[in-house]
């Protein structure tokens, strides 16, 4: 029982409850080289926002599966290679703009993140946990 609760928890703690941001972050990954759609998503929380609310910035994580450049390279005794990703979103509900940002380091989303939260309501830290 305790392990089923949990597991509802991950779930729910994972889940971003935007369809369209979710499907954007996908499309994102699979134009930077990664299997998109079998993606798994963490910890995507609102972290700032612009009153009256149209502009808001989202934190996430990703671990994905590279996509060989070849379809020779992937051949079935090499084990396939992931990437653990932190990302950001940008949702600009006015122009119907949807912006996602990929990194492999946390500076360098520290930095996207502080150009594009000035002048607006910070609501939690940029890291999880």
């Amino acid at each position: 029982m305790l392990g089923w609760i949990r597991h509802l928890r991950q779930q729910w703690n994972n889940w971003s409850g935007d369809r369209e941001m979710e499907l954007a972050i996908r499309r994102h990954l699979t134009d930077v080289g990664c299997y998109g759609p079998t993606a798994q998503l963490r910890d995507v929380r609102l972290i700032a926002v612009q009153r009256p609310g149209w502009l808001q910035v989202y934190r996430f994580e990703a671990t994905a599966r590279v996509r060989p450049n070849d379809a020779s390279e992937e051949l079935p005794d090499t084990a396939p290679e992931y990437l653990h990703l932190l990302g950001l979103v940008r949702d600009d509900i006015r122009y119907e703009v949807l912006t996602v940002r990929t990194f492999e380091t946390e500076s360098a989303r520290r930095e996207l993140f502080e150009a594009w939260s000035e002048n607006l309501i910070c609501l939690r830290p940029l890291e999880s946990r």
